[in-house]
């Protein structure tokens, strides 16, 4: 009887905090971030640490599955993308974050910009740091989002600079051609982004 009853309240307490217990659940949420302090939150849903064990992901780096748009306003969600993927942890998640320069490196005053390792591009078995990165954004609702880069570049980091209307991106070819994106792969350079259309200019190289 004992037993029963402990097992009921810590049900009743999982369920409460929008949580059920499944042995088999391989995900959870991160901290809300905040996009749209009038309606919107995107709510990062992560990976559990035994995803590693599958051979699916390397054990390093902080990524999301997907991100679930949440409207406050209207008490609505949706997944952002439409299969999981491996996306990026973002910087600076908290409210406060959003209130100081430079609080949050993915967000703009109209879009939010996010690196995806959009699968085993170069099908050694599992998602790594060979693979590469592509640059996609939406809009701070959610709305709209966008595949940036290719599949034949690597998004290695990138730079919001809003008040002179654009962000630069690093890049990185496969100088080989053989699917990885390696530190052998030195054919670096770098293209800016429109921060109003987002539309990319011209690879600026050395060459």
């Amino acid at each position: 009887m004992r037993t029963s009853l402990i097992i009921t309240i810590l049900s009743s307490c999982l369920i409460s905090s929008g949580q059920v217990y499944k042995k088999s659940n391989p995900q959870n949420f991160g901290e809300p971030i905040w996009t749209d302090s009038t309606s919107t939150i995107f709510l990062p849903v992560r990976y559990s640490e035994g995803l590693a064990s599958t051979n699916k992901i390397a054990a390093w780096g902080d990524y999301y599955a997907n991100l679930v748009v949440y409207n406050f306003q209207q008490d609505s969600y949706k997944k952002l993308f439409a299969k999981d993927t491996y996306i990026t942890g973002f910087h600076g998640n908290s409210y406060y974050d959003r209130r100081i320069p430079g609080g949050n490196d993915n967000i703009t005053s109209k879009w939010v910009f996010m690196t995806v390792k959009h699968g085993d591009y170069n099908e050694s078995g599992r998602v790594d740091s060979k693979d590469p990165a592509i640059l996609f954004a939406c809009t701070l609702k959610g709305d709209s989002l966008k595949q940036i880069t290719d599949v034949r570049e690597n998004v290695v980091s990138f730079q919001i600079h809003e008040k002179q209307g654009f962000a630069l991106l690093r890049m990185q070819r496969d100088s080989d051609g053989d699917g990885y994106f390696k530190e052998e792969d030195k054919e670096y350079y770098y293209r800016k982004i429109s921060l109003t259309d987002l539309s990319l200019g011209k690879p600026i190289e050395t060459n």
